[in-house]
C-alpha cells in the first residue's frame, strides 16, 4: 500500500507540473500580472529551498505520517489562495505557500522511501516513480487543457486536490513506526535562509546586471549547500558523499541541456509549437522507459554500478554533443527537429539508465558507517539534485533570454550554452566514477564539527540508520525530478 501511494503521489506531481505550465499565462492575462513573472519564480523557489534543509530535523522529531498530513494541508491552503486570487500579488503569495510545503514534502517523501521500504521494494518504487511519468506526460496536459477550457484555471487548480489528499493519507497510514533510536538532527536555519536567499537572488530579473545576480546568487547557494550537506561531500572521492556530488552535477548537466529545449527549438532553430512539443517530451518519456528497466534490474555491486553509471553518464555527454552539433550544422527546421529529437532522446536514455541506481546508492546503508543518518541523507539527496538543477536551469534561461548583454544572436547563445555544458559533463563523469568507489569513512568525514549536523562517530553509533538500501522527488521535475509536490 505504501509503494502504491508513493507512486500515486508522483503521478499527481507530474499532473501538477503540466497544470502549472498551462494555467500560468491564463492567470497572468486575467490578473494583469505578466510583469511579476520574476517575483513569481522567486516565490516558487526561495521557500522551497528554505524548507529542504530543515527536512532532516523534522524527520528526526516527528512521524512521517504526521508531517505528510500537516504539509499536505499547507499545500491545499496555498492552492486555495492561488485559485481564489483577485490579484497577481495574491497568486504569488499562494505560490509561496505551496513552495514552502513542497520543500518539506520533498524530504519527507524521500524519508518515507528510505525508512518505510525494504531494499528490493525501494528500488522498484524508484523505478515506478520514474515510469509513472509516462502517464503523467500524456494525461497531465489533457487534464490541464480540458479543465481550464471547461471550468477555468481556478477550478483546474483545485479539482485534483482530493486525490492528493487521499494518496498522502494512505502514505501516512502505511508508514511503519521507527524501530531504532532517533538521531536528533539540528535545524540549519541559518544556512537554509542563505540557500533560499541565493535562489531568490539567482532569479532576479536585473537586465544588464543579471550576470551579477547569477554569480552572487550561485555563490550563496554553493556556500550554503557545502555547509548543509554532510561534511566533505563536495570533495569526497568515494562512498555516499561522492554519490551526492555526482547527483548534483548530473542534474546540472541534464536539466541545463533539456529544460531549455523549447527556447532552443523555437527561438534559435525556427521550429513551430507542434515540432518542439515532441522534442521537449522526449527526454522525460525516454527517461521513464529506461528507468523502468534499470530500476527493476538494480546494479548493487560497485563494479556493476560503475559500468551502468559511466554508461549512462556517457550517453548524457553524447546527448549534449548531439544538441551542439545540431545547433552548428542544422540549416533547415526539419533537420533541426531530427537533431534535437535525437539529442533529447539520448539524454533521457542516459538519465534513465543511471538515475535509479545513483539515487539508490545514496540511500543505501553503506558497509562501513559513514556517519550520515537516514533522515539526513533523505534531505541531502533532495538538496543536491535541486541545487544542481536550479543553478543550471536559471543560468541557461538567463543566457538564452538576453545573452547577458554579450551575445545578440540566439543561435550563437545556444551553441555557447552547449559548449559550456560539455566540460561540465566531463566533471560529471569523474564524480560518477568516484561514486562507484567504496571505502571506510575518514575521520574528517564523520567528525568535522564545522558542518551542520556533523557528529563524531562514537556519538552517532548506528542509531537512526535505516536497515534498508536505496524520483522527485518536483520537480519535479523535466523527467521525474524530486521536489515538486
Amino acid at each position: 500500500m505504501l509503494a502504491v501511494s508513493l507512486i500515486s503521489i508522483e503521478f499527481l506531481a507530474g499532473m501538477q507540473r503540466y497544470l502549472a505550465q498551462t494555467v500560468l499565462p491564463l492567470v497572468a492575462a486575467e490578473l494583469d500580472g505578466a510583469h511579476l513573472y520574476g517575483p513569481l519564480d522567486a516565490a516558487a523557489q526561495a521557500p522551497m529551498f528554505l524548507m529542504m534543509p530543515v527536512g532532516a530535523w523534522l524527520l528526526s522529531r516527528f512521524r512521517v505520517g504526521r508531517l505528510m498530513l500537516v504539509f499536505t494541508l499547507v499545500t491545499v491552503v496555498g492552492a486555495v489562495v492561488g485559485a481564489t486570487a483577485t490579484s497577481m500579488e495574491v497568486f504569488v503569495l499562494g505560490t509561496a505557500v505551496r513552495a514552502f510545503a513542497a520543500g518539506a514534502l520533498a524530504t519527507v517523501s524521500m524519508g518515507a522511501i528510505s525508512r518505510g521500504l525494504p531494499p528490493r521494494h525501494r528500488q522498484l518504487v524508484l523505478a515506478g516513480m520514474s515510469g509513472i511519468w509516462l502517464f503523467s506526460s500524456v494525461l497531465g496536459p489533457v487534464y490541464a487543457v480540458a479543465a481550464s477550457t471547461a471550468l477555468g484555471w481556478r477550478w483546474a487548480m483545485l479539482l485534483y486536490l482530493p486525490l492528493l489528499l487521499v494518496a498522502r493519507l494512505m502514505v501516512a497510514r502505511s508508514m511503519p513506526e521507527r524501530t531504532e533510536p532517533a538521531v536528533h538532527e539540528p535545524a540549519p536555519w541559518r544556512w537554509a535562509a542563505l540557500l533560499a536567499t541565493g535562489s531568490a537572488v539567482l532569479s532576479l530579473p536585473l537586465g544588464t546586471w543579471s550576470t551579477l545576480a547569477l554569480l552572487g546568487g550561485g555563490a550563496l547557494m554553493l556556500v550554503a549547500t557545502r555547509a548543509i550537506l554532510p561534511a566533505g561531500t563536495l570533495t569526497a572521492t568515494h562512498g555516499r558523499r561522492a554519490g551526492l556530488t555526482a547527483l548534483m552535477t548530473t542534474a546540472a548537466v541534464f536539466f541545463g541541456a533539456t529544460i531549455v529545449l523549447s527556447v532552443v527549438a523555437h527561438d534559435a532553430l525556427g521550429l513551430d509549437a507542434r515540432q518542439f512539443g515532441v522534442v521537449i517530451a522526449a527526454p522525460g518519456l525516454v527517461w521513464a522507459v529506461a528507468a523502468l528497466w534499470t530500476g527493476s534490474h538494480p546494479a548493487f555491486e560497485p563494479h556493476a554500478f560503475r559500468r551502468r553509471a559511466l554508461g549512462g553518464g556517457t550517453a548524457i555527454a553524447v546527448g549534449v554533443a548531439v544538441l551542439l552539433a545540431t545547433s552548428l550544422l542544422a540549416d533547415t527546421p526539419p533537420r533541426a527537429f531530427v537533431g534535437l529529437l535525437a539529442g533529447a532522446a539520448v539524454l533521457g536514455l542516459g538519465m534513465g539508465s543511471l538515475y535509479p541506481d545513483l539515487l539508490g546508492r545514496c540511500l543505501a546503508e553503506p558497509e562501513h558507517d559513514d556517519g550520515i543518518s537516514s533522515d539526513r541523507m533523505a534531505a541531502a539527496v533532495v538538496i543536491a539534485e535541486s541545487v544542481g538543477m536550479a543553478l543550471a536551469t536559471t543560468t541557461a534561461y538567463a543566457w538564452l533570454g538576453a545573452g547577458l548583454g554579450l551575445v545578440d544572436d540566439p543561435r550563437h547563445r545556444v551553441q555557447l550554452l552547449y559548449v559550456a555544458l560539455l566540460p561540465l559533463a566531463v566533471v560529471m563523469l569523474r564524480h560518477l566514477a568516484r561514486a562507484a568507489r567504496t571505502g571506510t569513512a575518514s575521520p574528517v568525514e564523520v567528525s568535522d564539527s564545522t558542518s551542520v549536523g556533523a557528529r563524531p562517530l562514537e556519538r552517532y553509533g548506528r542509531a537512526g540508520r535505516s536497515d534498508s538500501a536505496g524520483g522527485a522527488c518536483r520537480r519535479r521535475a523535466h523527467g521525474p525530478p524530486r521536489a515538486r509536490q
